[in-house]
């Protein structure tokens, strides 16, 4: 199921569906997903229902990571307002409950926790010194507490047996009062009211119990309606760069900070409903997605984020290439590309797309005490290898596997990649006045650009060579970056050409698909349509001087996304979502196609 709202401070990520069910929490980093579900129950005078059966309205607080769901029953509203403290692993909840007339309603809140990933070993307590509920299992600890005192509450077990949790218990209107089980646990805890009022509750995040207890004393003195506020307010601020900006660019340059996390990692998407398919996530720093993600941050005037990702990546260089993907504490991923002798396991894409982002960085705030040290073991020991990594005769690269992670060979978007980080090399170079690397790395990239010529097929460009001399001549959305990367002009005929072609076989809809024949997740006899694609189309479109069209497949995909501003991976031709949502380089490309649009 989709996911709509995402929340995150950098060290605390929350992610809800639809039905306003929390699905994931990511503590300290997102490695594991502690959260099976956390929902939200309303009895009332003898009537039980989940939040999510009610079809809540949902949403974001305007200009902020805090979001908030509307439901009304038998005449009486409830309204939730959540943020997670900018400062703390704090999660807040406001309720406003507003009765229509006197009656008994009751306000469960459940959570079924998974921590460290699993349901093995789990621990969850009521705590009377705290007046909470406490979930644990070694250094993961959740402290669930509010200002007015719990009406009844139950921990009991799930997933084992023929026990099916406490929320069950909950439906009749009354919980057990059990106050500690162990193994596969979950628990429910009520709140009783008799007329309208606003209370808080809260979730702390800790390392051990005397961690959680000290920061749930901290919410109780500093009071958690101020925590919301304080929460409102920095995003708010933090915001103030794009005063000439809409609120879409404004949502997604904040829902890409949520994903950003403070070590510098920044993973491709948090959404593990995808596990349904091969029992793996997005949950992975792709330094192609975190590439653009930095671009789309850099065009915007933000510098943290992303020299907290140059930071997390220097000590990941091995042998001066990249990995294909990296956990949010920088180890290597899961990965499908077979290891050989011939062959690298790499997309080469990634460290080209590196070095162009540290440039593109550094013109802009021009921070040369940061660069500096980043300069020898980052930017020149990566573009020495792209010199290296190349075929004798062409020039290009040698194989490695393509952005869409599907094939090994010579291809199209990593030689365009290769060459726009070799390029920004040499401006390093030539900047810190090493003029003999600066020539090595211009003349391995005009060697490059010649070799692209031969991807040229007639009408467009090919999107891979072969180590055995084949050309796969399929139709790839990809090719637009020859001039979105600035390696051909947008005005080339053979680029316009490559752009009607695309804009003729990969068009369903009025959106652009991935490539011809695609079957990535395909649920109708027609390929998937791709959020990125169409923007790429639209981004072509604005370098050749046509805002009109651009325009128009920029307003497709606004038309097509979630009420919420959560833009996924893709759309299937029947309107349903087939992938992760949301996905941060889909934010990427709407924040650097509008920006085009306003600056070019």
């Amino acid at each position: 199921m989709t996911r709509l709202i995402i929340l995150g401070n950098g060290k605390l990520t929350i992610l809800y569906d639809q039905g306003y069910i929390l699905r994931e929490l990511y503590y300290p980093l997102p490695i594991d997903n502690h959260l099976h579900q956390a929902k939200l129950g309303i009895w009332n005078n003898g009537d039980f229902t989940w939040l999510d059966q009610l079809n809540p309205k949902i949403g974001y607080v305007e200009n902020s990571l805090s979001s908030f769901a509307e439901v009304e029953v038998n005449g009486s509203k409830i309204k939730l307002v959540d943020a997670v403290d900018i400062a703390y692993e704090i999660f807040v909840r406001e309720v406003s409950v507003t009765l229509s007339k006197s009656s008994d309603l009751r306000i469960f809140f459940h959570h079924d926790f998974h921590l460290n990933g699993n349901d093995i070993g789990d621990t969850a307590l009521y705590d009377p010194f705290t007046s909470s509920i406490i979930h644990y299992k070694r250094d993961k600890w959740f402290l669930f507490k509010c200002d007015i005192p719990f009406y009844q509450y139950a921990t009991g077990y799930k997933e084992t047996g023929r026990y099916l949790g406490t929320w069950k218990d909950a439906e009749d209107g009354e919980l057990s009062g059990n106050p500690i089980a162990q193994g596969s646990v979950d628990s429910v805890a009520s709140i009783r009211l008799f007329s309208s009022k606003i209370f808080y509750c809260w979730l702390v995040c800790g390392s051990s119990y005397e961690d959680v207890v000290r920061k749930n004393d901290y919410v109780v003195r500093k009071g958690p309606r101020e925590l919301i506020k304080r929460t409102q307010n920095y995003w708010k601020a933090w915001l103030s760069k794009l005063i000439d900006y809409d609120n879409i660019v404004k949502r997604s340059a904040l829902i890409i900070a949520a994903h950003w996390q403070n070590n510098g990692a920044i993973p491709a998407a948090l959404d593990t409903d995808i596990l349904r398919f091969n029992k793996d996530t997005y949950n992975y720093v792709w330094h192609r997605d975190a590439a653009f993600a930095a671009i789309a941050l850099t065009l915007l005037g933000y510098q943290d984020q992303v020299r907290n990702l140059l930071l997390f990546t220097k000590p990941l260089l091995y042998n001066g290439f990249l990995f294909q993907k990296y956990t949010c504490d920088g180890h290597w991923g899961s990965t499908w590309h077979p290891w050989t002798i011939r062959s690298i396991p790499i997309q080469e894409d990634e460290t080209g797309l590196l070095i162009h982002v540290a440039w593109l960085h550094f013109s802009k705030f021009n921070d040369i005490d940061f660069i500096k040290p980043l300069y020898t073991p980052l930017i020149k020991k990566a573009a020495d290898f792209l010199v290296a990594y190349r075929d004798e005769e062409s020039g290009l690269p040698l194989p490695s596997y393509d952005l869409w992670e599907e094939r090994l060979g010579t291809h199209f978007f990593t030689s365009l990649a290769v060459h726009t980080g070799l390029i920004a090399a040499s401006k390093f170079a030539e900047f810190f006045g090493e003029e003999n690397l600066k020539e090595k790395y211009l003349f391995a990239a005009n060697e490059i650009k010649r070799g692209l010529n031969r991807f040229y097929v007639s009408d467009h460009f090919a999107r891979t060579i072969y180590e055995d001399g084949s050309v796969d001549k399929t139709v790839d959305a990809s090719t637009l970056f020859a001039s979105i990367l600035g390696v051909f002009d947008a005005k080339d005929p053979r680029v316009i050409s490559n752009r009607k072609i695309i804009e003729d076989r990969l068009s369903v809809n009025g959106g652009i698909i991935r490539y011809e024949n695609d079957s990535y997740l395909k649920v109708t006899d027609t390929p998937n349509i791709w959020y990125i694609a169409t923007l790429w189309l639209a981004q072509q479109y604005t370098l050749e001087g046509d805002k009109e069209k651009a325009t128009k497949y920029l307003n497709w995909v606004l038309g097509h996304i979630p009420s919420t501003g959560v833009i996924p991976e893709q759309i299937a031709p029947n309107g349903s979502y087939t992938s992760v949502a949301p996905l941060v380089w889909s934010h990427a490309e709407l924040i650097r196609t509008i920006y085009m649009l306003k600056h070019l």
